[in-house]
């Protein structure tokens, strides 16, 4: 059997540093940038949910506290 590593591969080519900035540079231009009333909404939308989130584990923390506590006390008072 063969492994994987042992599958020969076509040696890579070298590339020059100018060639590889130039290269970069036309992958740049074909990036399709979001708006900025797009990037608002998105930012705005994640916070929102940052938000609910955060409340929602707080409301959990409580009922799970507010739980553990009556069961040592019910442990504790037996």
């Amino acid at each position: 059997m063969s492994s994987p590593a042992a599958v020969s591969q076509a040696p890579k080519k070298k590339v020059s540093p100018a060639q590889f900035a130039r290269e970069v540079r036309a992958e740049a231009r074909k990036i399709t940038w979001t708006s900025r009333k797009e990037t608002w909404i998105t930012s705005v939308m994640v916070a929102i949910m940052v938000l609910l989130a955060a409340v929602f584990f707080w409301v959990v923390d409580l009922g799970l506290s507010f739980g553990v506590g009556q069961v040592l006390r019910l442990a504790n008072a037996g």
